[in-house]
């Protein structure tokens, strides 16, 4: 039992914190090696693929996954414009997330367990605990309290939201451009989406598009490292990162939401309970990992972002929130 305890907290870390450059504070902790140097052994890979194959949504999506005429919303399309044309942006780091006990249970009744370790759910042995409550992830990842403002914010979105559910091809669509720049005038980028991820890996992706849907924590529709969160508007679909003009990562995997305000005092990452329904802001997430096909989950591939953090790493994903935000939506 201690052996698989050990390689399975072996796994966690190999898939997250490997990836994460970090602040000052937590850079002694981390390994020196980079993902592409790691290698799982054969006892690792069988764990994660377990933990994998044991995603709540999998029977949902093979039922949907071969579906090539997928049925509408209810009362057709609808028709989504976000943009925002000036002030900044909130840039997440790297940050231990705290565990809400609303999404992730006690060590006596754990919840959020199965799925790929970060991208959907989290194992118990990667959790901390004191008093018998969990207290914290026991690595970094994007998802915290940790972040930095960026300026020149700029977001373009026209999107529809046509097809109900999970299939084989969708009628969805999403033209996205989003952009900041640090301090030192680089600008940073993303766009999408060439493709839509008409179907979920290890959870549903709605046709690519949803609309009036509760997103990530207790739902299991995401990650549960992010709050429940009542969702207007959000996407999965392929895209580009570049720097300065320059594509530096292609095709990724990018999720995009407009959301309730899942941030409290001093920016920290909401609880469940926490969350302001009466603001709305857009999350927008490259996240370092990619969907495998054949399996139907997902891997770790840390993202080219272009951005070197303090301890000479380079931040291996994009979490950006964005708050001066022009919203419209409309049904055809």
């Amino acid at each position: 039992m201690k052996r698989t305890i050990q390689t399975l907290l072996g796994v966690v870390a190999l898939l997250l914190t490997g990836s994460f450059g970090v602040a000052p504070a937590l850079a002694q902790e981390m390994p020196t090696q980079m993902p592409g140097q790691m290698e799982m052994s054969a006892e690792q890979m069988q764990m994660i693929h377990r933990l994998q194959a044991m995603a709540p949504a999998r029977g949902y999506l093979d039922a949907h996954k071969m579906i090539d005429q997928p049925l509408g919303l209810l009362g057709g399309p609808i028709q989504i414009d976000i943009s925002q044309d000036a002030g900044g942006v909130f840039v997440a780091m790297p940050d231990r997330r705290q565990l809400d006990p609303h999404v992730f249970g006690t060590p006596d009744m754990p919840r959020a367990v199965a799925g790929t370790p970060g991208i959907n759910g989290l194992p118990p042995m990667a959790r901390g605990e004191e008093d018998g409550n969990y207290t914290t992830m026991m690595m970094p990842s994007p998802f915290g309290d940790a972040f930095m403002a960026m300026g020149d914010g700029r977001l373009q979105i026209n999107a529809t939201d046509a097809t109900a559910t999970d299939a084989a091809r969708t009628d969805d669509t999403v033209e996205m451009m989003a952009s900041w720049k640090d301090g030192e005038g680089n600008v940073y980028e993303v766009r999408c989406c060439a493709m839509l991820t008409a179907h979920g890996m290890e959870f549903p992706t709605f046709g690519g598009v949803v609309t009036n849907h509760i997103l990530h924590g207790f739902t299991r529709i995401g990650t549960a490292l992010m709050p429940s969160e009542y969702t207007y508007f959000g996407f999965w679909g392929m895209g580009q990162v570049l720097k300065n003009g320059e594509v530096l990562d292609a095709p990724r995997l990018v999720h995009g939401m407009l959301t309730e305000y899942v941030r409290t005092d001093g920016y920290a990452l909401a609880f469940d309970d926490e969350v302001t329904p009466t603001r709305q802001h857009f999350h927008l997430m490259v996240a370092p990992f990619q969907p495998v096909m054949e399996s139907e989950s997902f891997e770790q591939r840390p993202v080219h972002t272009g951005m070197m953090l303090p301890n000479g790493m380079e931040l291996p994903f994009w979490h950006v929130m964005f708050e001066n935000l022009q919203i419209g939506g409309h049904r055809e």
